[in-house]
């Protein structure tokens, strides 16, 4: 057999080892370099940089033989070619999703993504450095609340039925829920679980914080009456934020905006689908289909002057008592 190159000979070790599963399937050291075409030096040096690149070799003195650790797993991915531009998004890559690393089970993610990273850079030739030096971000959240997404993850794949605690801001005390988890949400810097509420007085689609359950949630049986016709994604069509009202009215609302404000929501739209009504120097006119639910509500006023909802008046009225309610905090009640 002919000699191979180097990385393609230690991807043929990798290939081999994952092939032995068994906790009793070794390689001999004879037999894999006669397989390799390679002498036994060879194999001793392709070995050790397999060992520093991680690979997880042990030997077994009893079966005289190598394998992987059972249950670990190494793989390679120095053969994959990268251009200049793809190292630029790696490296937005590496800081975004090590911003994840709060969760359990992802505390790695930053060495992960920094090895990765480390490796692009040798196979473009350029030298070793700090990872993400140039790229910037937010603070991380506190998600509190992550602890619980391993729980509720499972509990939404094996459709169980849960139990847990729950302290709502206005309570003084936990009060005891059960509930059947259908989903996980991200909005605005939390993590919430949705799902069907046993409570006598809700009976309905109940969006929970992840970060005010409390003690450790309980699985107490299965659940098998989730609607067949539920999608997230058709449920979450029409909701900005997390709110969905009880009668789920979907109305037409259209915003007047500045012409600078318009750029700023043209540039990065907080509702998506949009339609441009109109565009010009004076104002920029955005219509879409959404649900009136509080956030929206507290969405548009945080953008004070910058814009004016024209349609449905039901909108404008929530608008004008939020805006009017918070002047109240600075001209007192008597402000019209």
């Amino acid at each position: 057999m002919p000699k191979s190159t180097p990385l393609a000979r230690l991807q043929h070790i990798n290939n081999i080892f994952h092939a032995r599963t068994s906790a009793r399937a070794v390689v001999k050291a004879e037999a894999l370099a006669e397989e390799l075409g390679i002498s036994l030096r060879q194999l001793r040096t392709d070995m050790d940089v397999l060992k520093e690149k991680g690979a997880p070799l042990e030997y077994d003195a009893v079966l005289k033989g190598w394998r992987y650790r059972p249950g670990e797993y190494f793989t390679m991915v120095d053969n994959i070619p990268l251009t200049g531009e793809d190292l630029a998004c790696l490296r937005i890559a590496v800081e975004t999703l090590a911003k994840v690393n709060h969760l359990q089970g992802f505390e790695q993610l930053p060495a992960v993504f920094g090895k990765i990273h480390r490796a692009a850079k040798k196979w473009l030739g350029h030298e070793q450095g700090a990872v993400g030096k140039s790229v910037y971000f937010d603070p991380l959240p506190r998600y509190d609340g992550g602890r619980h997404l391993p729980f509720f993850l499972e509990a939404i794949d094996q459709s169980r039925r849960v139990e847990f605690d729950y302290l709502a801001f206005h309570a003084s005390t936990p009060k005891k829920h059960v509930f059947d988890p259908w989903f996980l949400r991200h909005y605005d810097r939390r993590w919430y679980v949705g799902g069907f509420s046993h409570d006598p007085s809700e009976q309905f689609v109940r969006v929970f914080p992840l970060e005010r359950i409390e003690g450790v949630p309980r699985i107490i049986g299965y659940f098998h009456d989730k609607p067949p016709d539920y999608d997230a994604s058709t449920y979450w069509r029409h909701i900005y934020g997390i709110t969905v009202p009880s009668d789920r009215r979907v109305e037409r609302i259209v915003i007047a905006f500045t012409p600078l404000q318009g750029k700023y929501f043209l540039s990065s739209p907080f509702v998506e689908p949009f339609e441009v009504l109109e565009s010009g120097s004076e104002q920029t006119i955005i219509a879409f289909d959404l649900m009136i639910n509080v956030e929206l509500v507290q969405k548009l006023a945080s953008l004070g002057a910058g814009i004016k909802v024209l349609a449905p008046d039901r909108l404008v009225e929530e608008l004008r008592a939020y805006l009017r309610n918070a002047l109240t905090q600075y001209f007192g009640a008597d402000n019209n």
